[in-house]
């Protein structure tokens, strides 16, 4: 595909940052301690220039796959943006347990998926036992100093900058390659959209294997958003530190999947903190279904502190996509739409029973319709796949450096049926769920999220860890929850929460079942797995300390 074939010609990262740093913009990268360290777009432009020359002298060329494998740090950004500067592509690998078994298979498929020679990381001496024959490990470190020239030729936008694995929440991930010139444009029509501006300051603390932490932090940077970006452990361990940064630097913009919101909201009702959130103009809530009760929890608490209830922005998106397909208006709060007040459409789907919140409209140039199971659009207000063409939409799934990209449909002028159900209401796109996890009984829908949304509110779950499924052959939903307390406690917590979907639900889940804590199936990014989850508990694999039926 050729630069033009985006929908609008764009440029390079490399050419974007070269051309925002001459009006400004800036990265500061803190360190586990909150320790920073600041560049400016000319200063990140020069150092990767000098990285890029270093890595071609190391062997490596314009086109090939660099696996990277490193925490947050100003090395690792540095060695990014050198491989962009290259023409090289970058596949971010997850770090945090690389001596584990399972994620060291996972860290060699990944590797041999995307046809890598070479793995840049900070803990080469480690690592070279762990990677497939034929591929060389390389510190960070060794491509920071020594000769910088030849000066390699800026890529185009057309250039492969990312294999980006999807979640692997309803099946094994896959490499989406996203261009250079995708990523650039997408993150120009998101701020489009929103009305972020060169000038404005970005705080993330999402890990760069996640397509929300990389695409986001490289394309408002090269844009001239001055970016902040602190270590994923620091929030992973004290959640209010992300705010608390957000008011030290004076954020206006901000991202982050549902749960992260619930966690950070919890953490300032249970300890308050001096936060100044006033200059809070966009905050995108995303890469996880967006719920009610976390929109109003987060607009309540937060508000407190300042945030306007417009500055939340629920978006959707994917891999597939590049990133963002919609986005809720940053002028107005967000669109919550009742089930009971919901325009009602006939059709082979119903809508969920809980309230659904807007993922907002099309970015610009982007397409969102709906279709029927026999690929017929379908009108508003009824709920059917949701397809998605435009320039973020990307060639097709990796399968290999030598083999055809595959199963996307999608060359120039292409769409992606994304799995999804929602429907279109006044311009705006609501999703239900996905269809491989709905279940039809009685001619009507059962969601598994409106179980775990249900069971969520019951005291005593853990927020975000809740799993429903069906099962085979039989219309009913498996409920998996992680609970708090002793064995006493969890026996009564089972019990109470069957009660409670009984009631809440349209029809009573088969079973409940509560798991020890951390114990349910997630994807390196934090989503649920229900498919694996339903295998567990089929086989009897799940870690119960109670059930209820």
């Amino acid at each position: 595909m050729t630069a033009d074939s985006l929908g609008t010609e764009q440029p390079s990262i490399p050419a974007a940052l070269r051309r925002s740093a001459r009006h400004g913009g800036s990265l500061t990268v803190l360190d586990r301690t909150m320790r920073p360290t600041r560049l400016t777009l000319t200063e990140l432009d020069d150092a990767s220039t000098g990285v890029a020359a270093r890595l071609r002298r190391a062997g490596v060329r314009s086109g090939d796959r660099v696996c990277v494998l490193a925490p947050m740090s100003v090395e690792l950004l540095l060695n990014l943006f050198g491989l962009w500067r290259l023409g090289a592509v970058p596949v971010v690998l997850p770090h945090e347990r690389p001596d584990d078994t399972a994620a060291g298979e996972l860290l060699a498929h990944r590797i041999v998926t995307s046809g890598a020679y070479v793995v840049l990381t900070d803990r080469a001496d480690r690592l070279n036992a762990r990677v497939p024959a034929g591929c060389r490990v390389l510190g960070l470190a060794t491509t920071l100093s020594g000769p910088q020239v030849p000066e390699p030729p800026v890529p185009d936008g057309s250039a492969l900058g990312l294999l980006q694995f999807t979640s692997g929440t309803t099946g094994s991930s896959k490499a989406v390659p996203v261009r250079q010139g995708q990523l650039v444009g997408n993150v120009s029509a998101c701020m489009t959209a929103l009305g972020m501006r060169p000038g404005h300051t970005y705080v993330s603390w999402l890990p760069f294997y996640h397509d929300m932490g990389i695409v986001s932090v490289v394309g408002l940077l090269v844009q001239g958003v001055h970016t902040v970006v602190m270590p994923t452990e620091n929030f992973l361990s004290r959640p209010s530190s992300w705010l608390e940064t957000v008011t030290a630097h004076r954020a206006e913009i901000i991202a982050a999947p549902d749960s992260a919101y619930r966690l950070a909201v919890r953490a300032q009702q249970l300890r308050p903190a001096a936060l100044d959130l006033s200059r809070l103009r966009v905050a995108i809530n995303g890469a996880e279904p967006v719920t009610a009760d976390t929109v109003e929890e987060t607009v309540r608490v937060l508000g407190k502190s300042g945030m306007p209830a417009e500055a939340l922005c629920p978006t959707y998106g994917m891999a597939e996509t590049t990133l963002v397909v919609t986005a809720a208006s940053a002028a107005v709060p967000v669109h919550v739409l009742d089930p009971d007040r919901a325009p009602r459409q006939s059709g082979d789907h119903e809508l969920p029973a809980r309230p659904l919140v807007s993922c907002g409209s099309p970015l610009p140039g982007t397409g969102v319709t709906v279709h029927g199971p026999d690929g017929e659009p379908l009108p508003d207000g009824q709920v059917g796949e949701v397809r998605v063409t435009g320039p973020g939409v990307t060639d097709g799934y990796w399968t290999g450096p030598d083999a055809p990209l595959d199963g996307m449909g999608r060359l120039t002028g292409g769409h992606v049926d994304t799995g999804d159900l929602g429907f279109l209401h006044e311009g705006e796109l609501y999703i239900c769920g996905r269809s491989k996890d709905l279940v039809i009984v009685g001619g009507r829908n059962l969601y598994p999220e409106d179980y775990e949304i249900a069971a969520e509110a019951v005291p005593g779950v853990r927020g975000g860890n809740v799993i429903a499924f069906s099962l085979p052959d039989r219309e009913r939903m498996v409920v998996v929850a992680e609970g708090t307390g002793g064995a006493t406690r969890q026996d009564r917590l089972a019990r109470d929460l069957f009660e409670r979907l009984r009631r809440a639900a349209q029809h009573a889940p088969a079973e409940v079942v509560l798991v020890r804590p951390a114990t349910l199936p997630k994807t390196s990014s934090g989503k649920k797995r229900r498919g694996t989850c339903r295998d567990r508990y089929l086989a009897g694999e799940l870690d119960v300390v109670a059930t209820a039926r």
